[in-house]
């Protein structure tokens, strides 16, 4: 678990994971065919996408612009450390219970 500037650890983001399955790939003719080979590539394709879209869940933080931070309310709080990267600034920042600090600890 990463620490954040606050010394806090950062909560790990929360993610459902759903089992990859390896493609059935087509049985090989015994002599060439452009069919078979697209259909060889169109499985793979849709393999490679599926991991592609857990790896892009998994490690790209939450951003947007200063405007659109998340607001800590009662009934959905912002967890203590959780990292947002304000796309304004620039710069990723930290949510410490009250404010937003920078990596040097200073409110932003």
């Amino acid at each position: 678990m990463a620490v954040n500037p606050f010394g806090n650890p950062t909560p790990a983001k929360v993610i459902t994971l759903r089992a990859s399955k390896a493609p059935n790939l087509p049985i090989a003719p015994v002599e060439y065919t452009q069919q078979y080979q697209d259909q060889v590539l169109n499985a793979l394709r849709l393999y490679f996408n599926q991991i592609d879209n857990y790896t892009q869940a998994a490690t790209i933080p939450p951003s947007g612009v200063t405007g659109n931070r998340p607001v800590s309310t009662l009934q959905t709080p912002v967890p203590v450390g959780y990292l947002y990267y304000d796309t304004t600034l620039g710069i990723p920042i930290w949510w410490n219970g009250a404010n937003w600090k920078n990596a040097s600890g200073t409110t932003v």
